[in-house]
This record gives C-alpha cells, structure tokens and sequence, in this order.
C-alpha cells in the first residue's frame, strides 16, 4: 500500500511540476479579460478603452509574484483565496452590469439577498456570460488542483519580488498616463470640461463604472475598498467632513429659485396619497390602465420625468428620493448606514410638522432593505407590512392574498389604518408590475386567473404579462378612487403616482427600445409621473424633470415653504430650465441628451441633437457637481441640526 501511495505521489508532484507558473498570473488576467468582455462593450471604440486590461496586465504580474513569494502550500491557499475572489466580483460586476449598465460600490453587495427572489431573470442572460464563467471556473479549480510546483530557490522568489514591486510602482503611476489622453480638458482654464475627463473619475469616484474605464477591474476594487471602507475610519475624515459641508453650502448659495409662483399652494392643506409605482413604465400606459390615463388627464402630468439610478437599488433610489430629495450615494455605501441621518427636510416630517400623520404601506416585510428601520428615519410613524395583517401567511392561500396590492382595501384593519382620522400622509409601493415577465412567474400566473385573456394577447409573452401587471395596479387606482369617494375623502385628497424605474426585468432590449418610442437605452429612463386632484386644472408639463424635483413640487403645490435646500427644483419656477443628470456622467438638458459611454448627443423627442462645445461641456460640469453634492448630503448628515444633536 505505502508503495502504491509513493508511486501515486511521485507522478502527481511530476505531473504539477510540469503546470506553468505563467498559468498563475495568466488566470488573473482572464479574470480581468472577462470583465472586459462585458464592461466595455457599451464604450467608445478609441484606443483609450484598452486602458483596463493594461491594469489588468499589472495586477496579473502583482498578484502572481505575491503567490510566488510563499511557500508552495501557502502559495496555492493564497491563490485560490484571490483568484476565486476576484473571479466572484467580476461575476457579480458584470451579471449587473448587463442588467443595469452600471456597475456595484463594494457596499452595494450587501443587498444581494434582497434580489433572490428575482434570481430567474439570470435565465435571460447571454450564453457568452455563461461560457466565461464555466470558463474561469474550470480554470481555476485545474489549476489549484494542479498548483505548479517549485523548489526552495530564493533566485525565483527574488525575481518575483522585483516583479510584484515593479508591478505595484507600475499601477500607482500608469493613471497618470491614462490621465493624458484627456489633457485638453484637463487643464483647460475653466472647469467645465474637467468633469469629462479620466482624471476626474478617477479621483472623485462619482460612478463606479467610469471608474473601471479608467483603470480596470482590480484597481477599481482596491480603491474603492480603500475611498469607502477604510478611509471614513481615520482621522483626516472628520476634517474632511467639514470642508465637505462648507462646500454644500457653497453649492446651495449659487443656486437660484423663482420663489413662489401660481400654483403655490394650490393643493394646501389636503390629504396626500403617494404612490411608488414599481416598474409601471411609460409604454405600459394605455387601453389597459384606464384609471391611470384619466387621473394624467385630469391632473398635472409631467411627460419628461426621468428616474436615474444613484446607488446600487433602483427601487428604493427613488423611494429615498421623493421622499428626501436626494439620491442614494453614487459612491456606493450601505444606504442604511444613513438610517441615523437626520431627514427634517423630508415629506414626512414637514407634513407631521404640520398636523398631518404618516404610514408607509407595503407587502412586503419590514426588513426588505431595512424599510422598517428608514420608514421612521424619514418620518413615517409606521412601516406597515401586509403580511402582519395575514393570519397565516405560511399557508398557500393566505399568502396568495399578498399578491393583490387591492388587500390595502380588502383588509378591514389596514383600511381603517389608510383611512384613520385627521390629516395624513400615505406612501404606498405597490408589487404588482414588478418583474419577471413570464406565464408561469407566481404574480403573473395568479394575474392570469383574473385576467386570462392576457395570455397570448399580443404574440409576445413579456408583452402580455406586462400589460397584465400594468392592469392589476390600474385596478389598485380604481378601488382607492372608489374608496375615497365612498369615505367622503375624494375631494380633499391629492395623489401623486410616480415609477421608481424602468421595466428593466424586460429581457428584449430591442422590443423594449421599441415599446417605449427610442432608439437609446438612456432614454428608457423615463418614467411616469402624475399629480391629480378633484380640483386641479388639467395641464402637461414638458419640461425634462428628474425625481429630485418631485419634493420641491410637491411641497410647493401644498403651501409649503421649507426652510431647507434640496437638489431638485419646483417643476412651476420659470427659472429652472429641467435637467436630469445621471451618476455616470450623462445627463438630458432640453431636447438633447448626452451619452458618457460613447460621448455621443442624441435627441430626445426625434430629429436632430446639436450643441456647442461650450454648453456641452457646462452641463457636464454641472452633471458632476450634482453628483459630488449629492454624494457629500449623505455623507456629512448635511440636515443634521444642533436642536436635533440635542434630542438624540
């Protein structure tokens, strides 16, 4: 038997001897040429969208030279640890990256869990993806299986000390190279082009992809860790904190504000009903959503709303948007890590100040993204969940009942929660046309038993449950107009319908180009948004808004005059032109958006895109200094008081 286990022993160390140490450093590179694959595949063909796999080149030779120093046991642990690692965040970076066009912050992961009943949408990714991960799988196990083998010589270990050094001199110097391909703008006098460029991406870390196009997938990773983990914990943080909020105030004191205007205070006084609409986008409005068609109608309807995504969750990006007036962090960051943030100028809390109460309503539980922790950090006395209301939520049928968004009503006590006594502030988020957009997905499925003549309808079976989920919150409108009127409350209340984004579960990109009327992909961030009451005059606002400027329009519309800043504007002042600024650096002005990927102007409503050089590089400028602002909100607690220091 010892003889046997010799033999088996001696042709496995020959067999690893003859697997090349250049196989270590090259399987680090893959992981990065992976990446590339998909990452760069939305950039503008130049010679400059290289740069990533340069930075993967040299952290391909930084990483295998730290392997190579070890021991060969510790050598293969260190490897395996790194190289599977690395391989799981290009997974995850990528996987997002052709759902959403961006990529995550490190911080953003944590919300992982929160997408796992949505894990099906994976089946409707490209066989490429798939293949590459296979790939590097097979790779990786083969060669930790069958690690290289090396003697105790300290020449190799020597060399490849030169080369791991060589290659951390190397990474810390090369932006300095991709920086000056960008040299006109970078040193230009004024600051408007400087917001282009490599330079400003990668010191200020406004976007997390823009960042990888400069510098690669590794190099991404290291800073980031380092900006958003390490760095907030140190004492030059404090310091920097108070700069930050200087240069807040300095940002608010340049803006302009028209004041009051004629529809100030239209709506005072009046009960609000907010909705989040999820995933209700603009193609799906129509002959299937009659409710919805008559409120735009009848009320305030702005047809160039748009719902860019800050952070890494796009649903509760705009959650936390209407409701504060700023976006989540493009920095990244657990957005819970602001829970304890002072939120005085929120919805909420300027509407309790005033009298009214306020509850948050949602199937959902209240841990789904810590929504019964930020509910009351932004004012709301309550986050109530529906399945609370459920007596036996584990039983098939009982659980069935959550997925009708009409239980709000169905339910004696969450209706006499929604309808209780004096002035109030309802948020609803409503379920029903979330994705995925199959037959035999559960919500669809239960859809097609109330509506079975959605199924085939129109050839296209994401088409069909679309319009059928589009329907089942139609319906949720209806019953509450009804209830409204039947409480006595229909004329007294102001309901604002707002989507949180686009339906980006639509797993045909051109069919979905198509059903919204564009031929961009930044373009299917528009989104509905409406605010109706019984005694609105009816009227159409064409002027290009985005979800920051629904709080300041709102509280105009109700009277009231909030003695806080806040990124967005009042859609009525005649001062504020509309803008939309995206965290990626794109932004839509007018008729005329700009696309940062590809650097290209596209026009909005047809025709033709034009502008100078000069306004072109000024709105940029302005797209990234919305974005650091709106970054640095967060990030010092901008609303914090003294009088709330001393109530906590």
């Amino acid at each position: 038997m010892g003889t046997f286990v010799g033999k088996y022993e001696e042709k496995r160390v020959k067999a690893e001897g003859k697997t090349s140490f250049a196989l270590v450093p090259a399987a680090f590179f893959a992981v990065e040429l992976f990446a590339f694959f998909f990452l760069a595949k939305d950039t503008d063909s130049s010679a400059a969208r290289f740069w990533p796999l340069v930075f993967g080149i040299l952290w391909a030779a930084m990483l295998g030279g730290f392997v190579r120093l070890l021991p060969r046991k510790g050598g293969r642990v260190l490897f395996a640890v790194l190289y599977f690692t690395a391989m799981a965040y290009a997974v995850v970076q990528t996987g997002y990256y052709i759902l959403f066009s961006q990529m995550l912050w490190f911080s953003d992961f944590r919300y992982a869990s929160e997408g796992s009943d949505y894990l099906d949408i994976l089946l409707s990714y490209p066989i490429s993806w798939w293949l590459g991960i296979a790939a590097l799988v097979i790779l990786g196990v083969a060669l930790t299986v069958r690690f290289p083998h090396w003697g105790r010589q300290w020449q190799p270990r020597v060399t490849a000390a030169i080369a791991a050094a060589a290659a951390v001199v190397g990474a810390c110097l090369l932006p300095e190279v991709v920086f000056q391909q960008d040299d006109e703008i970078r040193y230009a006098e004024s600051d408007y082009g400087r917001a282009q460029s490599a330079e400003a991406a990668y010191d200020n870390m406004f976007n997390a992809h823009r960042l990888y196009q400069v510098c690669g997938l590794y190099q991404t990773l290291v800073k980031d860790l380092y900006a958003n983990e390490i760095y907030p914990l140190t004492p030059a943080h404090t310091k920097t904190q108070a700069e930050a909020s200087a240069q807040i105030d300095s940002y608010f004191a340049k803006q302009t504000s028209g004041g009051k205007n004629a529809m100030t205070g239209l709506l005072e006084g009046k009960n609000v009903i907010l909705v989040l609409m999820e995933s209700m986008d603009d193609w799906m409005i129509g002959e299937h959503t009659p409710t919805l068609c008559r409120l735009m109608e009848e009320g305030i309807h702005f047809t160039h709303f748009f719902t860019p995504a800050y952070g890494g969750i796009r649903t509760f990006n705009t959650e936390f948007c209407i409701n504060t007036g700023s976006f989540l962090s493009s920095q990244g960051g657990y957005a819970f890590d602001y829970v304890t943030n002072d939120f005085d100028q929120s919805l909420a809390n300027l509407l309790r100040e005033r009298g009214y109460s306020a509850k948050e309503f949602h199937y959902n539980s209240d841990t789904f993204y810590s929504r019964g922790e930020f509910a009351p950090a932004m004012g709301y006395e309550e986050y109530v969940s529906y399945a609370d209301y459920i007596t036996d939520v584990s039983d098939k049928e009982a659980k069935q009942l959550l997925y009708d968004d009409q239980l709000l009503f169905d339910n004696p006590s969450l209706n006499d929660l929604f309808f209780r006594e004096g002035k109030k502030l309802n948020f609803i988020i409503t379920r029903s046309a979330h994705l995925s957009y199959k037959y035999n997905e559960v919500l669809s499925y239960w859809g097609l038993k109330k509506y079975p003549e959605y199924k085939g309808l129109t050839g296209n079976e994401e088409t069909d449950c679309a319009y059928l989920k589009a329907r089942l919150v139609d319906d949720l409108f209806a019953r509450m107009l009804a209830e409204l009127e039947e409480k006595g409350e229909l004329e007294n209340t102001v309901i604002v319908g707002v989507t949180d984004h686009y339906t980006y579960g639509y797993k045909n990109e051109k069919a979905l180009l198509e059903l919204s009327g564009v031929d961009n992909k930044l373009l299917l961030e528009r989104t509905p948004c409406f605010i109706w009451s019984a005694d609105l005059e009816p009227q159409t606002v064409d002027k290009v808004l985005n979800t920051a400027d629904l709080l300041p329009t709102l509280l105009n519309l109700l009277g009231i005059d909030s003695e806080f800043s806040y990124m967005g504007h009042d859609a009525f002042d005649e001062g504020y032109d509309g803008f939309v600024p995206f965290s990626d650096g794109s932004w839509i002005s007018g008729n005329t958006a700009y696309e940062a990927a590809s650097k290209k102007l596209i026009p909005v409503d047809g025709g033709e895109a034009s502008m100078d050089a000069q306004t072109r590089a000024e709105l940029t400028q302005r797209t990234q200094a919305f974005t650091q602002i709106n970054n640095l909100i967060l990030q010092t607690d901008y609303y914090h008081t003294e009088e709330d220091a001393g109530e906590n």
